[in-house]
């Protein structure tokens, strides 16, 4: 099983693209994994014939353990001993109950099982009195169900599996519907709990006259080229120039140190179908705006098709949150460490400014940084959001 990026140690078999038999080269797909970031695709780099596939689809592996041997025909018959090892530790079954997730159940726990439902293999009580058919016994088991919930539904003390079975149809249509996690939820529940835990944080907002930041959109927009930048690229731009001044926004937080980056890789959260991910846009000091957009608009394609790379995902200094697609118009963002800052930019709204002895229309928007008390203070934050706003007003300033 190969690593799935830097903070992915565990990835899930999805769909075995070969099979035992299958003659294989260096370079052909053998299997598609998931991961926290993506859905990838693995290659051999082996020539010769798959001998045995030792991870089921579903299962989820670490980071170097082997899941399928390719060798030589004459290796097959050691191959399929391993595979025969593998599979005698498991035992598959399908509930007869639809709405329940299919399960994986260890042999070993066989003792355990008998014991809270009773021996499938008798026609023994339970210990409330409940007698019922080993069929009926069978049943309840694999559906995790209990003979005393079924005897007081149905209203008897002899149970036939013709009772489960109907005990069943009614608590599946009662029982609240669970969706398990998705390797990608679980490692994104995992991140963000170590973040709230461990990152003391606090958060400052900024309001943005976007007057002369729309200007600014329109005129490049009006050159006639067929790819238009959006207001993220202006702000991937804006972001970069601000952090200029303030390097300790674009920095990363270690156990007795704070590393002050070089480039500024600025994470863009993209919502994708099953959680989010955060494609990085590399080097964002050295970019246009027209090639930070180029960069923007290729990573989110990759991330809602799930074809992004580790690198892809990797080495973000700081990462910006928008939600201004939305009616939400401010919101607190959860820092991605080891980064010490995640800027939350929300919808823009018209507001009546009094200005120059007059009530004008004003187009704003909201930026909330939260930021790592360990690395930067309050008074350092405020001074890097006036910045950004100042820069964001004249988005030109970015361009100097």
């Amino acid at each position: 099983m190969p690593a799935g990026g830097q903070t992915t140690d565990v990835s899930v078999v999805g769909t075995w693209l070969v099979k035992c038999g299958d003659k294989v080269k260096r370079g052909d797909a053998l299997l598609e994994i998931e991961t926290d970031k993506a859905t990838l695709t693995v290659e051999s780099y082996a020539k010769g014939t798959v001998l045995a596939l030792l991870a089921k689809e579903g299962d989820r592996i670490p980071a170097g353990e082997v899941i399928a041997l390719i060798g030589d025909e004459n290796d097959r018959e050691e191959a399929l001993r391993q595979d025969e090892n593998v599979q005698a530790e498991e035992e598959e079954y399908q509930p007869i109950d639809k709405t329940m997730p299919r399960r994986r159940k260890n042999l070993r726990d066989g003792a355990a099982d008998r014991s809270q439902y009773g021996d499938a293999g008798s026609g023994g009580m339970e210990p409330d009195g409940i007698k019922a058919m080993p069929n009926a016994k069978l049943l309840a088991k694999k559906n995790h169900i209990s003979l005393n919930d079924v005897a007081e539904a149905a209203g008897k003390s002899v149970l036939k599996r013709q009772d489960v079975e109907t005990y069943l149809e009614g608590v599946a249509s009662r029982r609240p519907i669970t969706v398990p996690f998705t390797n990608m939820r679980r490692i994104i529940a995992r991140r963000m709990l170590e973040s709230v835990q461990n990152i003391p944080v606090f958060a400052a907002t900024v309001e943005i006259d976007m007057t002369q930041c729309i200007a600014f959109r329109k005129l490049i927009n009006s050159a006639g080229d067929d790819k238009k930048v959006s207001y993220n690229d202006i702000l991937f731009k804006c972001i970069a120039s601000a952090l200029c001044s303030y390097p300790y926004v674009n920095a990363s937080c270690g156990e007795s140190e704070i590393i002050l980056h070089r480039d500024v890789n600025i994470g863009l959260a993209v919502s994708v179908e099953g959680g989010l991910l955060v494609p990085v846009v590399h080097k964002v000091q050295e970019k246009s705006i027209s090639r930070i957009s180029e960069c923007s608009r290729e990573m989110v394609k990759k991330a809602r098709a799930g074809k992004l790379s580790g690198e892809e995902m990797s080495k973000g200094t700081i990462t910006l949150s928008n939600l201004g697609m939305y009616p939400v118009t401010q919101f607190t963002a959860i820092i991605n460490p080891p980064q010490v800052c995640i800027l939350a930019v929300g919808a823009m709204e018209e507001k009546a400014v009094f200005a120059e002895g007059t009530w004008k229309s004003v187009p704003v928007m909201k930026v909330t940084g939260s930021f790592d008390h360990r690395v930067i203070d309050g008074a350092y934050a405020a001074r890097f959001l006036a910045e950004l706003k100042k820069i964001t007003e004249n988005p030109a300033l970015a361009l100097v």
